[in-house]
């Protein structure tokens, strides 16, 4: 396990174990030029619990949140160290700012906590009575459902995660020369982490049905071409292909660990031609299904999660 995984493996145990949302603001483009350290820290780029990405199907509710980048940094700027904010939804985060060399990098954002429940509340309300998408009932359920007071309190996680913050800036520097210097008129206020985040989120849930590069940009508030693009540049793969992926990954648990037929299992996973889920598997795995299963069927062990690229997003 290499050292970007282990950072992973420690955020993610702070979210389990925890209760903690943690998400990672990248504000000059550093993550990407690794991609061992992009894969590690991909599922920590956006918020994308329930509740958050109930909200921020709202085209302005999604500005309102990609506009706090800007605040998040200027502050960050100011500070030099960690402080406390409460985003528009009234959903209030820790925030430890990740320094190079004297410059302001990105800040790993640590919540949600509430100080005021009430004017939480009250927030969500509006949100919701200036959108014609939201639901005000819906919204609150969300919030009760999913946004949960963490177990712990600050001083028992920030000195790891500043600990963190300070490993992502040696990082940096580390990195510097294959990466221009920054400089305060190239910090990144644009949406490019969010925007693959949410897309590899919403694959994660809906793998199931026919996913339409169109419907996905509409989700994620930009343009088929844009997301096809940065899709390709961050994973290695084009949408369909990484979409059929996750498939196949999901395929070898039914077909190893039921007696449903190949026809059953590729109609499960979105799959509307079982010749061509059968094409694709074999290409990708090298094995048709049905040698898959007459393989590996007896060595198979019971897997009682999703499998790891649906947890953790596949990037290549």
């Amino acid at each position: 396990m290499g050292s970007f995984d282990r950072i992973a493996q420690y955020l993610r145990y702070l979210v389990d174990s925890r209760g903690l949302q943690l998400c990672i603001k990248d504000f000059c483009g550093f993550i990407p030029i690794n991609k061992e350290l992009d894969k590690a820290l991909q599922p920590f780029l956006a918020h994308t619990n329930p509740f958050c990405m109930y909200i921020k199907q709202d085209l302005e509710k999604y500005r309102d949140c990609i506009s706090l980048i800007k605040k998040i940094y200027n502050k960050s700027e100011q500070k030099r160290d960690c402080f406390y904010g409460v985003c528009h939804a009234g959903l209030g985060e820790y925030v430890v700012p990740i320094t190079c060399n004297d410059l302001v990098i990105g800040s790993i954002n640590i919540g949600f906590f509430q100080t005021n429940e009430t004017r939480t509340e009250y927030l969500i309300r509006r949100c919701c009575s200036a959108s014609d998408l939201l639901h005000e009932e819906k919204a609150l359920k969300l919030y009760k459902q999913h946004i949960l007071p963490p177990c712990s309190q600050p001083d028992e996680f920030l000195v790891g995660i500043q600990l963190v913050a300070e490993y992502l800036g040696n990082t940096y520097q580390a990195i510097q020369n294959t990466h221009w210097q920054q400089s305060p008129e190239r910090i990144r206020y644009n949406s490019e982490d969010t925007i693959i985040t949410h897309a590899l989120e919403y694959i994660r849930q809906h793998y199931s049905s026919r996913i339409s590069v169109a419907e996905l940009a509409e989700f994620c508030h930009c343009s088929e071409s844009y997301i096809s693009h940065i899709f390709k540049r961050r994973t290695g793969l084009n949408i369909n292909v990484y979409i059929n992926k996750v498939r196949v990954e999901l395929s070898k648990n039914y077909l190893l660990l039921t007696e449903n037929t190949i026809a059953e299992i590729s109609l499960s996973l979105g799959f509307n031609d079982p010749n061509y889920f059968s094409r694709v598997f074999t290409e990708l795995i090298g094995h048709s299904p049905r040698e898959f299963r007459q393989r590996f069927k007896d060595n198979a062990q019971v897997i009682a999660s999703l499998p790891e690229e649906l947890n953790h997003p596949i990037i290549q």
